[in-house]
């Protein structure tokens, strides 16, 4: 009798003993399995301009194998064609118009809403930027203190590459190991004016591309001046692509690709006529890839279902295990990656507002229906600064028809 109540006691204690182990060793596991998070943003490249999406000439190879190993959305687009209001509204869940000043470009945004890389501290992860950044706060509206955004930022330029991308290896190899991170990677690639042609390095990204080799979009003039711009733009699109691949490699080699959550995309449109800043899809659709192995199904099936870049900060944080953000407009399209033909909205809704001229534009996207209503018909239906200044305007010197 002593025997089996002394068995019984030793049971019981073994048994409280792993419950505890259990619970302890839960924790730091929990944390462990939580995903790395990463935006890969280009600058100024328009969705056709990926291999992935089907351009004959663009050597995107990187991008290519994650979306082929991912989810790559084929109705993607922005809430503004203008650089720091769309940074602005990714990085908030916002739309560009409720971002206090931050509507427009250049201006900062109003110091009372939480941004993505704050809410993501709080959740224990380590936040960086490298890059261009673009985003700002108008801390002189609001009262102090205010809520840490980034952990690092880094301006991400070295000598003989101006594209901004040159550092994202070395943050992470130097990142805290015992955080989860997330990484906001921002190239200066493919915003004018273009550097990737005299800081080429053919033996990393190969041939530079010839301007008669390059597709000219219908609404662009075929000339010689447009392609010798085109042949430019794409140098820097392949660059950008260079550096995804010398990061994902350093993913694969640290053990990290598998439960890291990368989404590659865009913040503009091409800085063309007819595309950035512009409502139509030349300026607001925008290639998004998503590779998440541990996570997406299927992949290399594209989703056809209608999403927004105001939906990324959702989705991420619905990634990291946080809460939903009561300020985010946005809705998450994770369920995306293991049915990509779910529907996540109905509605996709893009602005124009002052970006180099005064403007003031809305669209809305629906069941393959585009309908954009211009509030300022007096003034010039035209894209931005560089775009206008470009060899490839209608209006430059040289695309003139000789009288």
């Amino acid at each position: 009798m002593h025997l089996v109540l002394l068995c019984r006691a030793l049971r019981a204690r073994l048994v409280f003993l792993s419950f505890l182990g259990g619970l302890f060793l839960g924790l730091p596991m929990q944390a462990a399995e939580r995903p790395n998070l990463i935006v890969l943003i280009a600058d100024d490249v328009g969705w056709e301009e990926w291999g992935c999406y089907g351009h004959p000439v663009v050597r995107t190879p990187n991008v290519d194998a994650l979306a082929r190993n991912g989810r790559r959305y084929t109705q993607a687009f922005l809430t503004a064609s203008s650089c720091s209001p769309s940074r602005s509204s990714i990085i908030t869940g916002r739309y560009p118009h409720n971002l206090g000043p931050g509507a427009e470009l250049h201006l900062p945004v109003a110091p009372n809403l939480p941004w993505l890389p704050s809410l993501l501290r709080q959740q224990g992860y380590y936040t960086v930027l490298v890059g261009k950044n673009h985003m700002s706060v108008d801390f002189a509206s609001g009262k102090a203190p205010f809520e840490p955004r980034w952990d690092l930022v880094e301006k991400g330029q070295v000598p003989g590459n101006s594209g901004l991308e040159s550092k994202w290896v070395e943050t992470l190899q130097n990142r805290p190991k015992d955080k989860p991170f997330f990484f906001w990677l921002a190239a200066a690639d493919a915003h004018r004016g273009w550097d990737g042609d005299l800081q080429w390095n053919e033996s990393l990204y190969g041939p530079m591309y010839r301007p008669e080799a390059v597709v000219v979009p219908p609404y662009l003039r075929d000339d010689e001046a447009t392609r010798k711009d085109l042949a430019s733009y794409y140098n820097e699109i392949t660059r950008f692509d260079y550096y995804v691949g010398v990061l994902v490699r350093s993913l694969e080699q640290e053990k990290l690709l598998e439960n890291t959550l990368i989404l590659v995309l865009a913040d503009n449109g091409r800085p063309f006529p007819r595309a950035k800043t512009r409502l139509h899809d030349s300026g607001m659709k925008t290639g998004l890839v998503a590779h998440w192995p541990a996570r997406v199904t299927r992949p290399g099936v594209a989703c056809e279902s209608l999403v927004s870049s105001v939906d990324i900060t959702p989705t991420l944080m619905e990634a990291a295990g946080g809460p939903p953000i009561p300020t985010a407009q946005g809705v998450s399209f994770m369920s995306t990656f293991a049915d990509p033909s779910t529907s996540v909205r109905k509605h996709a809704f893009s602005e124009h507002n002052w970006h180099d001229y005064e403007a003031h534009a809305r669209a809305v996207r629906s069941e393959g229906y585009l309908y954009i209503r211009n509030h300022r018909p007096e003034k010039a239906w035209q894209g931005p600064a560089d775009s206008v200044g470009s060899p490839s305007h209608p209006s430059s010197p040289r695309a003139r028809p000789k009288p």
